[in-house]
């Protein structure tokens, strides 16, 4: 049989497997094509096809806000005029996300592909946005063992921005200020104004948009904790990312010369149930490290022992190998650099049960979720303004 075929047949049943597990996959409007559309504004080379928004102004604003799902956009009763459905990336959260936003680099490309992270150079489980050990947090403790920028050597795309005269100011929350992981993602020369609650951060936006800044970013966790808390469907998620988006716009209609950004970085489900994959005796025996990668999205070390067990085993979980095709299409491009960064197994809920296997003695609970590919999660809204 002709190679050609066999390739789109086998593409065909992946496809096919997709759907059929109600998966929705990055698509022409995904998170890494509105990140080209924007820094491609500003004549920066970028990685992939852009979205064509057509922005009328010079200066642009792009706020993020951190779990805002299209079905909690739609549960508030907000619409806006230029609103388009688009897609998270795999995995769908927020240290995978806004590495490939701000890097402009697909998943693959920097491998900065979970909540948590098996960095080789640390021989650790890394929690990446907090750049500590998984197992006791203590922000950045990593750093002065190993810099974070010698592992994953990027140079930001709002780096590049400010080396080309653009102005620019990142409006984030102050605990994640000049951390390790918001200085990769936002450079060594970013600039940034840091807030301490909501509504600092209204003032904050408002007033740096009054100060002719070319570009603007603008991050808000608050939808994305209160859904985990108390799941995308609960009443008080819904009105707080009502009042959130209320405020925004009321801000953002006294500044019309700027173009507005308005999106998410994932989505959430409403979790069935925790599973903890450390009461698996059987599990433990079989994997080299504990499995690592985020709640919907789970990474282990491959051996042909232990990806049987877990297909007979764990229903549940759609299991995807390294030299899957489907592998290659769920990161984006590859670079060969980064290729051993990524995990070599990885198991995709097929449902909306999330899996933990805890490094510390903290109590897990989790009524939203996120990581997979389910609707809920991956789809986001992308608003213009």
């Amino acid at each position: 049989m002709n190679i050609n075929i066999i390739e789109k047949t086998l593409f065909s049943i992946l496809q096919y497997a997709t759907m059929e597990n109600n998966f929705i996959m990055p698509d022409e409007n995904s998170l890494i094509n509105l990140s080209s559309d924007m820094f491609g504004h500003f004549n920066l080379k970028v990685t992939s096809d852009t979205m064509n928004l057509n922005y009328k102004h010079k200066k642009l604003c792009f706020i993020l806000l951190d779990g805002l799902g299209w079905n909690i956009y739609k549960k508030t009763g907000i619409n806006f005029d230029n609103e388009i459905k688009g897609t998270s990336l795999f995995p769908s959260t927020t240290s995978n996300v806004l590495s490939s936003i701000f890097l402009n680099k697909y998943p693959g490309e920097h491998g900065i592909n979970g909540y948590l992270v098996y960095v080789k150079e640390l021989g650790a489980i890394i929690n990446i946005l907090g750049y500590t050990s998984s197992a006791s947090y203590i922000r950045d403790s990593m750093e002065k063992a190993y810099p974070v920028n010698k592992i994953f050597n990027f140079d930001s795309k709002i780096n590049q921005l400010n080396n080309a005269g653009i102005k620019t100011i990142n409006i984030i929350p102050a605990f994640i200020n000049n951390t390790s992981f918001s200085n990769l993602i936002y450079g060594s020369n970013n600039y940034t104004d840091a807030y301490s609650n909501l509504f600092h951060s209204f003032y904050a936006l408002d007033n740096d948009l009054k100060k002719d800044y070319d570009f603007i970013t603008y991050y808000l966790p608050y939808i994305d904790q209160t859904a985990h808390k108390l799941g995308p469907y609960n009443e008080y998620t819904v009105e707080n990312a009502r009042y959130i988006l209320t405020e925004l716009y009321k801000i953002i209609k006294k500044h019309d010369d700027y173009d507005f950004i308005i999106t998410a970085d994932h989505g959430h489900i409403e979790v069935d149930n925790i599973i903890d994959l450390s009461r698996d005796n059987k599990l433990d025996d079989l994997t080299l490290i504990p499995p690592y990668g985020d709640a919907r999205s789970i990474f282990f070390n491959y051996s042909d022992e232990l990806y049987d067990y877990l297909d007979n085993s764990y229903n549940n979980l759609l299991l995807i190998k390294k030299n899957d095709e489907l592998y290659k299409k769920l990161f984006g491009k590859i670079d060969e650099k980064i290729i051993k960064k990524l995990p070599e197994l990885i198991g995709i809920s097929k449902n909306n049960d999330i899996y933990h296997y805890p490094l510390n003695q903290r109590k897990y609970e989790m009524k939203g979720g996120h990581s997979g590919l389910l609707k809920d999660e991956m789809e986001i809204p992308i608003l213009k303004l």
